[in-house]
């Protein structure tokens, strides 16, 4: 290992000499944390100084701004990469090491700046002591929140957060200036989820009934179609289904009198009315059906089986709370009504299940009430009318009897009520 001095009366020609020296005996095969080197400089400029040390491992020098700084230097057998630290720190100055480049700038940028506060700051750090404190996590997930936490980089590099599953506590070990971020970020965080209770009720109406309850469904821009509309018809025996959308909205004052009082007087007919209970961002699911049973044949020996298939309404609402006391509403509504018999080859029939759905997201204030329809059923009745005894006499009996047929349509109606629960 070369050992280098040089003074002011040196002639320049003798310390260029001892860099060329230095640079032949290098270990230039060695990475740079690996290289150690001895120094010797007395009153000498920075720049040269650090011209010698990237002439050590074969480095290009660039100084960025122009250097004034004089300084003496005596290291002994040190790594290459603490000597490059020791001189730059000395001369509040920053390297940084690109490719075969070592490049010398003064600390002006505010990057710069900002990462030498860092590095101090991490350094300061190194010397407090860690301590702990336990926080009780009351509505959210603590493996959620720790994930959260983590995210954030509240913590210092010898930081770090436990989970108690016991008790649903979270474990903070750090030093303690960070506790303080920590608990307000997590007091943010661990907030009740709301509830929300929804109100749903499935009637069949006739239009009468539709317009005594005040029902006016939404119209589209142009005022000619609905807002959304899907006409699929099913036959079914002498009975046909329309699937549509309609959609109004309307308030919630004694809606359940006003249905009730309709049903009474046989204008409408309450199919359920379920109450759920659900929470921001969760799935409540409604559905009203029958099973319809079904033979199964198993090809390999012959035996059948009885299976059943689902003719159901379904509902499906995922709620989520938004500003202002709104609620935004997603909706799924399945029609899966019961299809025309199908002949198999080996002489029995296989029943088919006419499904219809429909998604759609809506708006509504807290306490509103969803209105949807669309859903239309008509269905053929056989009337007879009779004079009692006469109408049995042969042939003139024929002029005393009635025979017709009559349609009714009714329509089948959701009304949904949303409403937080604090």
């Amino acid at each position: 290992m070369k050992y280098i001095s040089s003074h002011l009366q040196t002639p320049k020609i003798i310390l260029m000499l001892l860099i060329f020296f230095i640079s032949i005996y290098c270990f230039g095969s060695e990475k740079i944390v690996e290289n150690r080197i001895s120094l010797n400089f007395y009153q000498t400029e920075t720049s040269l100084i650090l011209q010698t040390l990237a002439d050590h491992n074969q480095l290009n020098l660039v100084l960025q701004d122009k250097i004034n700084h004089i300084q003496t230097v005596k290291l002994n057998n040190v790594k290459w990469k603490d000597a490059l630290t020791v001189i730059t720190q000395s001369a509040q100055l920053h390297y940084r090491i690109e490719d075969n480049f070592l490049i010398i700038s003064l600390p002006t940028d505010p990057k710069i700046l900002q990462e030498q506060l860092y590095q101090q700051q991490k350094g300061d750090e190194l010397k407090l002591p860690l301590v702990y404190s336990s926080i009780n996590i009351s509505h959210a997930e603590a493996k959620a929140i720790m994930e959260i936490l983590n995210e954030h980089n509240l913590l210092s590099d010898r930081g770090k957060i436990v989970i108690d599953d016991r008790t649903q506590k979270l474990i903070i070990y750090d030093i303690e200036k960070n506790h303080k971020k920590v608990k307000e970020l997590i007091e943010q965080l661990d907030q009740p989820i709301p509830q929300i209770h929804i109100a749903a009720h499935i009637v069949t109406m006739s239009n009468e009934s539709a317009d005594e309850l005040g029902i006016k469904w939404a119209y589209t821009k142009n005022k000619s179609q609905f807002l959304e509309q899907l006409d699929i018809n099913n036959s079914v025996a002498n009975a046909t289904t329309t699937l549509g959308f309609n959609l109004a909205k309307r308030a919630n004052n004694l809606l359940n009198l006003e249905l009730t009082a309709l049903e009474a007087e046989n204008q409408l007919e309450i199919i359920a009315s379920p109450n759920l209970l659900t929470s921001h961002q969760h799935t409540a699911y409604i559905k009203q059906g029958t099973e319809i049973p079904y033979e199964v044949s198993n090809d390999n020996n012959g035996a059948t089986a009885i299976e059943f298939k689902q003719a159901v309404l379904g509902l499906e609402v995922t709620p989520r709370v938004l500003t202002n006391n709104q609620l935004e509403l997603d909706l799924i509504i399945t029609q899966n009504t019961a299809g025309r018999a199908i002949k198999r080859g080996d002489g029995g029939e296989a029943l088919a299940i006419n499904t219809q759905e429909i998604h759609t997201r809506v708006l509504v204030n807290n306490g509103e009430t969803l209105i949807l329809g669309g859903i239309f059923e008509q269905s053929q009745q056989q009337n007879q009318q009779a004079v009692p005894g006469i109408s049995q006499i042969p042939v003139i009996g024929n002029f005393f009897k009635y025979k017709g047929k009559q349609w009714q349509k009714r329509e089948l109606v959701i009304f949904i009520t949303p409403q937080l629960v604090y």
